[in-house]
């Protein structure tokens, strides 16, 4: 039995560390993208797209171990089924638990590990990621542009653009309203513009505009206008008001302890004090998880006959999809209240266990 635990579990490795890393940079690539452009424009360097890419890790593995797990656990199963190898253990009187249990073991290890990985880390990772984003971020008003709407990049400088090119970032038929003493407005207007470091990165960001004109409010009579054309020009922005903000640590960037400890003041019902109540009990549900899928998803690999071997890893995915799926439409119901908040958190696992448990035991007779 020892031999055969090893066995299984040797099975169970290859696809639980492939799914892993394959869900992983999956869910990284979005953010990758936009650190890339932040490297484009100059505003950071390679050193800082890794710094941003290593605290991304953290929660993102914490979403994507217990889909792994489960990846794992069936696809290892789904082999063993089709080989017809899970057939000749239960001919040799070896019961189905009895051959899932290193596979229960692991599951309870990665549980464990995740529990660990989103308690200690994450918050860690969040705090750190945002801190480093925004002192990149402070000075590209072009991060914050949307199009055809008015962005105020500077008091009393007015930005609208049509469309922001979303593959180079360039500001697309970019119209200008500045404040002048006396009341007046400049208006500058050019087909394409783009953000430029400055000489002096720490108070000024420089707008770059293409093929425009410049047009000036006159000093003279009413109704009188003074337009220059130009083919580039330069603006130096002031963005002395653009200071850091203190980041605020929100419960998704708060240990177990600092969990307990910022509930103590709050009022007990009140919104605030329901995610509080969420995110504690979430860091254990979804951990946990991970030993769930397992316990779930392994019956489900086990087929008559010599079925396909991706019939288990597409039931996965739709376990997968259904268990965050209910996870996430329940967040919204346990913040209101409506449902208890530490139920609407382990709902989608108590739905599941008891689904586990009645094809494990509708298995088991087979």
């Amino acid at each position: 039995m020892k031999i055969l635990k090893f066995y299984v579990l040797r099975e169970f490795i290859p696809p639980y560390v492939g799914g892993m890393a394959f869900l992983s940079t999956i869910l990284l690539l979005e953010r990758i993208m936009s650190f890339v452009k932040l490297v484009a424009k100059g505003y950071a360097d390679i050193f800082d797209l890794l710094v941003l890419v290593f605290f991304s890790i953290p929660p993102t593995l914490a979403l994507t171990m217990p889909m792994s797990t489960l990846i794992g656990a069936l696809v290892a199963v789904s082999r063993l089924s089709h080989d017809g190898e899970i057939t000749a253990m239960r001919g040799s009187g070896i019961r189905l638990g009895s051959i899932f249990l290193s596979l229960y073991l692991a599951g309870f290890a990665i549980g464990g590990l995740s529990f660990w990985l989103t308690d200690r880390l994450v918050p860690i990772g969040n705090i750190k990621f945002r801190t480093l984003y925004q002192e990149l971020t402070i000075a590209r008003p072009d991060v914050g542009i949307d199009s055809l709407s008015i962005n105020e990049i500077e008091q009393g400088v007015i930005l609208v653009v049509d469309r922001v090119d979303e593959r180079t970032g360039d500001l697309l038929n970019v119209t200008i309203f500045k404040a002048e003493e006396g009341g007046r407005v400049r208006t500058i207007s050019a087909k394409r513009g783009w953000f430029v470091q400055s000489g002096d990165r720490g108070s000024h960001i420089g707008l770059r505009l293409k093929n425009g004109a410049l047009y000036d409010q006159g000093d003279g009579e009413e109704g009188y206008f003074a337009s220059t054309v130009f083919g580039t020009l330069d603006l130096n922005i002031p963005i002395q008001n653009r200071e850091l903000r203190q980041i605020v640590r929100s419960p998704r960037d708060m240990s177990m302890e600092e969990l307990a400890e910022g509930m103590a003041g709050l009022e007990v019902g009140s919104k605030s004090y329901n995610i509080h109540v969420m995110e504690q009990h979430k860091r254990i549900a979804i951990p946990f998880a991970c030993i769930l899928f397992v316990f779930l998803g392994t019956p489900f690999a086990v087929t008559k006959g010599r079925s396909g071997k991706g019939l288990g890893l597409g039931i996965g995915v739709i376990i997968i999809f259904m268990y965050y799926v209910l996870l996430l439409a329940l967040e919204p119901v346990g913040r209101a209240g409506v449902v208890q908040p530490a139920l609407a958190m382990w709902l989608p696992n108590i739905l599941f266990i008891i689904a586990g448990v009645f094809n494990i035991v509708r298995k088991g007779r087979v």
